[in-house]
């Protein structure tokens, strides 16, 4: 497993069991030093192009899927949608009571700072969730 994230969050995949590579110019080429032969599957989590440098290191027969990029479809890829489903969410959070579910957070702020929140995330600098306490 392969996993693209800035140099300070390195450690964090290496404990998730991915193999770093920093994201940015070059990442299809840092990718494939790992993975010579293509990668099976790409996930988007990002958009803003990643569709496509994902799709250059794809094996033969492979698609990407995204969450965040609406052009997928029309790239070959495929569009996941989540829609909560309670018996999902229930057996979520019997996982999560359990200590066998963890949710990085990296913010909590109160309701009043929901600007500061969105500032947060849209500076793409967080890892783990932005909780807003109401």
């Amino acid at each position: 497993m392969i996993g693209t994230a800035s140099e300070r969050n390195h450690d964090f995949l290496r404990s998730l069991g991915a193999e770093p590579v920093t994201y940015g110019d070059g990442l299809a080429d840092r990718v494939r030093d790992l993975a010579p032969q293509g990668v099976d599957v790409a996930l988007d989590f990002v958009g803003g192009g990643a569709v496509d440098v994902s799709q250059a290191v794809l094996k033969e027969r492979s698609r990407v899927v995204s969450i965040a990029d609406g052009e997928v479809r029309a790239k070959g890829g495929h569009m996941v949608w989540v829609r909560p489903d309670s018996a999902d969410l229930t057996a979520l959070a019997i996982l999560a009571d359990a200590g066998k579910l963890t949710v990085p957070v990296d913010a909590v702020l109160p309701l009043p700072e929901a600007a500061e929140a969105f500032r947060l995330s849209m500076a793409g600098r967080t890892r783990g969730k932005i909780v807003l306490e109401v």
